[in-house]
């Protein structure tokens, strides 16, 4: 029987193995097959964990698709619910027009057609239910203009900021021309927005820096900017009147929240609402700095110039 020599080296040293052809090929053969063994078992394990990979993606793409679901339902009725939230703010506060209107008028009919039919403590008191239907109605208008905000389609376009605060700044003045006011304009970068949005927000600032100066000799009021980056920039309004406590600066931009009373400065606790709404639409934010009888000082970020930003 032939025979073949095989010689290993192991760590140093020289082994010689006779093996006989038979054996040799039974050898090769019971190596292979124990390969090939091996190699069904792998394949058997990396079908199964393939298997088992598949249907735990499965289930995630289902647990995902469940929750995008879920999300969008939600979605829709929060949308729902602020719709008829608004339409009913909506609906309420133009049906009280009228009758504050009647209230208003004919108080005004019985204090001039009626004067000597009246006394003083009567027409004094008709004074006061023409000033409540005035203030009244003047809420009422706040209302409807920030329930007009959530509501209203939004049209971006490239906005010119220095033109746009200027011309509302010089608007303003010219409805107080007793008033001494110093308007100092910084350069402003160019936003990315709503204009007439854009413009009720400068409208509604400047407004509260002239009214909160009142006891100021010399109103003195700046607007400036600051780019953040290339995708914003922040502007700022900033005045030298009644300021307020930081302690209550969460307070300034809910509805109906005041920090000075009526007798103080009057106004309905809406404007600045409205300013968080518009700014928020447009993807930005706004917060205030200020001391008591030290000034106050408005931000708010807007998208930069060519800028595009989905409104919510």
């Amino acid at each position: 029987m032939r025979t073949h020599e095989l010689t290993l080296t192991l760590f140093g040293r020289t082994g010689h193995l006779r093996l006989s052809v038979g054996l040799l090929g039974l050898a090769v053969i019971l190596i292979l097959a124990i390969l090939l063994a091996v190699a069904v078992v792998l394949a058997v394990i990396a079908r199964r964990r393939a298997r088992e990979a598949q249907r735990a993606q499965e289930e995630l793409n289902q647990l995902n698709a469940d929750l995008e679901r879920h999300v969008a339902e939600r979605t829709q009725q929060l949308q729902d619910a602020n719709k008829q939230l608004e339409s009913f703010s909506y609906s309420v506060a133009h049906d009280l027009k009228a009758p504050l209107r009647a209230i208003g008028g004919f108080s005004k009919i019985l204090m001039e057609d009626c004067p000597s039919q009246l006394d003083e403590e009567a027409q004094r008191y008709l004074q006061s239910i023409v000033g409540g239907a005035q203030r009244m109605g003047k809420l009422i208008e706040d209302l409807l203009a920030f329930s007009r905000q959530g509501r209203k389609e939004m049209t971006p376009s490239d906005i010119d900021m220095d033109e746009l605060a200027k011309s509302v700044f010089e608007e303003l003045r010219s409805a107080t021309p007793e008033r001494k006011l110093e308007c100092r304009l910084q350069p402003l970068s160019p936003a990315r927005g709503d204009r007439a949005m854009i413009r009720q927000v400068w409208v509604n600032l400047l407004s509260n820096a002239i009214k909160f100066t009142g006891p100021k000799d010399i109103a003195s009021i700046e607007v400036g900017c600051s780019p953040n980056g290339a995708d914003q920039n922040t502007y700022y309004v900033k005045d030298n009147g009644a300021g307020f406590d930081m302690e209550y600066a969460g307070k300034l931009f809910g509805v109906f929240q005041r920090l000075h009373s009526g007798q103080e400065f009057e106004g309905t606790g809406v404007g600045l609402a409205i300013v968080q709404r518009v700014v928020q639409r447009h993807g930005g934010r706004v917060w205030a700095e200020g001391k008591v009888n030290q000034g106050a000082t408005f931000h708010f970020t807007l998208p930069a110039e060519g800028n595009h930003h989905e409104s919510q």
